[in-house]
């Protein structure tokens, strides 16, 4: 019998151990701060090297938590995020004969994703899932004089563009709730926005204006929140 009233009780003091002494329930908005790194590729031109891309992230968000009695927290949260994440390059290092130069980048984006998290004490580890659209910007160009010799650059031009990719993300975090208005946590994002049609005009190549770019990034974040 005592063995069995000091299990029960152990069993017990873990359960409240777990329990939540926060609640993650109702509205809450807060911004976020991080860095974000991808890559992006033109899949209509096989001789196009992968562009690698990293820089700055930041935004606000706001969304809704519901949180039942077995500690199970499912949320929604919606989020704008102003980016700086882009790649200058020159196609001369990957050959020694290539003009070619550009610029290609993700700016703002915008987000909606689901959120399934358990309370442990004041912790709320969790795992996200959603779509998100964002605007990218590109660049393109070419200059005779940056190369001793080239057949592929006859006129010089300079030209840029933007387009909208959207596609899925998923991710997870953990947040910790300071008190009962105030939480902080760190979060990391992957987002895979597909292939969007972008018109860059080549008047060396003007068969070739139409390329499809191929985008993915990562983001890590620190988000700070305030509930209601």
């Amino acid at each position: 019998m005592k063995t069995s009233f000091i299990a029960a009780s152990l069993l017990a003091l873990s359960g409240n151990a777990l329990a939540s002494t926060e609640s993650w329930e109702g509205f809450y908005i807060g911004g976020n701060l991080g860095y974000g790194a991808g890559d992006i590729k033109d899949q209509s031109n096989p001789d196009a090297a992968e562009q690698s891309m990293d820089g700055m992230t930041g935004g606000i968000q706001a969304g809704h938590n519901w949180q039942f009695e077995n500690n199970i927290v499912l949320g929604v949260e919606a989020g704008l995020s102003f980016n700086d994440i882009n790649e200058s390059w020159h196609d001369q290092e990957n050959n020694q004969f290539s003009p070619y130069y550009g610029k290609d980048g993700i700016k703002q984006s915008g987000s909606f994703n689901i959120k399934l998290g358990y309370a442990i004490d004041n912790f709320l580890p969790y795992v996200t899932t959603g779509i998100t659209v964002a605007k990218m910007e590109h660049s393109l160009g070419c200059d005779k004089s940056s190369v001793p010799t080239t057949t592929g650059c006859n006129s010089n031009f300079n030209t840029s563009t933007s387009d909208i990719g959207a596609g899925a993300n998923i991710g997870a975090g953990v947040m910790y709730k300071f008190n009962k208005n105030f939480s902080g946590g760190i979060e990391y994002l992957y987002t895979d926005l597909g292939t969007s049609s972008v018109s860059l005009n080549d008047p060396n190549y003007p068969s070739a204006s139409e390329r499809n770019m191929d985008t993915s990034f990562s983001t890590i974040t620190a988000k700070i929140n305030y509930h209601f």
